[in-house]
């Protein structure tokens, strides 16, 4: 082999190991990212979770031990409403913004 074949040879080596390079860069990132969505879908379940279970903990003992139709009532209908505003919070966004690689 001459020194030319060598250099081109050299040449698309080094296009190779760049473009291996280069992809590998990108999917990492957008392993990071995948990674920081589940991340922050795990921190919302569990603080859902936690949430949920005050709520119904508190109910159970309006429900049980206070015995007052008044306070049973407030302790069911409160968080209802506030659910009730999430969902209706959630129902009227009326704009989808994405973003893909750094471009609006």
């Amino acid at each position: 082999m001459n020194t030319q074949t060598l250099m081109v040879l050299g040449g698309l080596a080094l296009v190779g190991v760049f473009s291996v390079w280069r992809a590998g860069r990108k999917s990492a990132t957008k392993a990071q990212k995948g990674v920081r969505e589940v991340t922050r879908m795990t921190g919302n379940t569990i603080r859902l979770i936690l949430a949920t279970a005050v709520i119904a903990f508190v109910q159970w003992l309006v429900v049980v031990k206070i015995g007052n139709t008044t306070a049973t009532w407030i302790a069911l209908i409160v968080p209802a409403l506030f659910a009730a505003a999430t969902i209706v919070r959630l129902m009227a966004i009326t704009e989808v913004v994405t973003t893909r690689g750094g471009r609006h």
